[in-house]
């Protein structure tokens, strides 16, 4: 039981002097947070190249007496689940990406310059379906906000035709089309300066408590009598004089050598 006891006050004690360490530093610990923060902050504002997103959001139905009745049963909603997984990877689909590019090539001239290919195509776009919902939503992402949308536009205008080719069943019908995006969705600026605080924060407090606990040099007597468990008898103060008191001190100490 005294065993445990010591160990809990030695790991109070570590903990206390870590705690010590870092009050003791805060200054040049917040100081490298905010400094890093800026860095990354710039690096991401001038260096790293903006991207803008745009979706459009597809709703999946089964049969096309569902699209004419407006009505669906709990068995259509469960069909519709079963094929959203296959028209996720349909619009990724050659196939379709090929269609996509020649179509949007043929109707938007003036992107002549971007080379919209299947390969761009598929590197740049993404097919999710948001939770709890039986809709398909097409994400792209280029360097120019009005060709993202362009392009997500050319999607949800050829997509469901294509989808109802291949799987002969079923169809698509467009919710929302895409709108050009106000600002840029990535990289984030203030994510970034907030991982670099953080990462600047911890590294530098990570030196300092490294600094501490390598350092082995014995500063006070606690430190003596903690290593060697012998109590300290006494100690020899530092004297610290300048100018005429240290003259004073040095005329005495000549003086008792003397006598002595």
């Amino acid at each position: 039981m005294e065993q445990v006891r010591r160990d809990k006050n030695e790991v109070e004690i570590n903990l206390a002097d870590v705690f010590q360490i870092l009050i003791s530093k805060w200054i040049y610990i917040l100081l490298a947070g905010v400094l890093v923060a800026l860095a990354v902050g710039l690096v991401t504002h001038f260096f790293i190249k903006k991207k803008y997103t745009a979706s459009t959001s597809m709703y999946i139905y089964t049969t096309a007496d569902q699209n004419q009745t407006g009505t669906i049963s709990y068995s259509e909603l469960n069909a519709a689940d079963n094929l959203i997984k296959t028209y996720q990877v349909i619009v990724k689909s050659n196939s379709v990406l090929d269609t996509i590019a020649e179509r949007f090539n043929a109707e938007h001239p003036e992107y002549a310059e971007w080379d919209i290919r299947s390969d761009s195509l598929l590197r740049s776009t993404s097919v999710s379906v948001p939770s709890g919902t039986k809709l398909i939503q097409v994400s792209v992402t280029t360097r120019d906000p009005k060709l993202s949308a362009d392009i997500a536009n050319t999607f949800a205008k050829y997509v469901p035709d294509q989808i109802v080719r291949i799987t002969k069943a079923g169809g698509v019908e467009i919710v929302d089309y895409a709108t050009v995006p106000n600002g840029p969705s990535s990289p984030n600026l203030t994510r970034n300066a907030v991982i670099g605080f953080a990462a600047g924060f911890v590294l530098v407090a990570v030196y300092f408590l490294l600094r501490a606990y390598l350092d082995t040099t014995i500063y006070t007597s606690e430190e003596v009598q903690k290593i060697s468990r012998c109590p300290v008898i006494g100690t020899v103060p530092m004297i610290v004089a300048s100018g005429e008191e240290a003259a004073q001190w040095e005329v005495t100490l000549r003086e008792e050598i003397v006598n002595e």
